[in-house]
């Protein structure tokens, strides 16, 4: 075959080929559907990753936030534990613990006294002063019963007793139902009670051995 006869057959067959199903035209539209589902795959993506982020936070927050709220009971625990164990009385202890009342019994002793409440001598003995007897003994003496002391000698229990210092002389007095060892030159005399009164001195002053009124009268209040 002559290359003549090749042409005109590939020239017969080009003409015989059925027309194009697409044009130009078709081809633009394919692109730009093709940009437009890669901009929304792109937007999607985006969105999604944010939305993932968002909460992935707010997971973490939620799982963290029970634990801090649980360290925050447990630190106040702690505390109200350890302010237990610093204060040891209850409130209830507190009210009646002495001095927290509010009252002022302490204060309550009157101007010019001993210090001793009425009566408060049959278990002290020489040991210390009544105050009943002191401010009896005063009152002879024309003294303040502030100035009472115990007396330098021994008594039993059950006694009451009350001296005082005047001017290098000790006058004092002595009520007791036992046997005491006065001495020597003391005024004994019986209390309407039944009980034993010695008054008497020691040292030197101007009432040494002169307390004889002083005895009668005090006698006549115990």
């Amino acid at each position: 075959m002559d290359e003549q006869k090749l042409a005109d057959l590939f020239r017969d067959a080009a003409h015989d080929a059925p027309p194009a199903s697409f044009d130009a035209g078709d081809v633009r539209t394919a692109s730009r559907r093709a940009t437009l589902r890669r901009r929304n795959s792109i937007a999607a993506g985006t969105t999604l990753v944010v939305v993932l982020g968002l909460g992935g936070a707010v997971a973490s927050t939620a799982w963290l936030g029970p634990e801090k709220g649980a360290n925050v009971s447990q630190e106040n625990s702690g505390q109200q534990q350890d302010n237990t164990a610093q204060s040891p009385m209850s409130v209830e202890e507190q009210k009646n613990f002495p001095g927290n009342d509010g009252s002022t019994q302490g204060d309550s002793t009157p101007p010019g006294s001993t210090g001793l409440a009425t009566g408060e001598s049959a278990v002290q003995g020489c040991a210390g002063v009544d105050r009943e007897l002191a401010d009896a003994l005063a009152s002879e003496l024309s003294v303040s019963p502030v100035h009472a002391i115990p007396p330098t000698v021994t008594c039993s229990p059950d006694s009451r007793s009350a001296a005082f210092k005047i001017d290098g002389l000790t006058i004092t007095a002595i009520v007791t139902p036992q046997y005491f060892e006065a001495p020597a030159g003391a005024e004994k005399l019986k209390t309407p009670k039944g009980q034993d009164l010695y008054v008497f001195t020691q040292g030197d002053g101007e009432l040494k051995g002169k307390v004889g009124p002083v005895a009668a009268a005090l006698a006549q209040r115990f």
